[in-house]
């Protein structure tokens, strides 16, 4: 939920719960009819399509996510391009 208490939505496709939030984070960013972009203690909802499940977790919790070292190499580059697309050193 922005400042003025809209909530924003956006479907994307990712492999993981936090590139799904970073992701959702580019996208925010990018759209120019509505100036969002969620910091500290702003909350996502991930709900995934198959099976349907649900995650909720903060703009602090993705960030602390972000920076802990990769546990595989696939997640070492997951967490690379997600740091370049939200405009983060690598």
């Amino acid at each position: 939920m922005d400042s003025d208490g809209v909530e924003h939505a956006v479907e994307l496709d990712a492999r993981s719960l936090y590139e799904a939030v970073g992701l959702a984070i580019h996208r925010f960013r990018r759209c120019e009819q509505v100036p969002y972009d969620p910091q500290g203690m702003h909350e996502f909802i991930v709900e995934s399509r198959e099976p349907s499940t649900q995650h909720r977790l903060t703009r602090n919790m993705f960030d602390a996510w972000l920076q802990k070292p990769g546990k595989s190499p696939a997640d070492v580059i997951r967490k690379n391009r997600l740091k370049e697309l939200l405009g983060d050193v690598a």
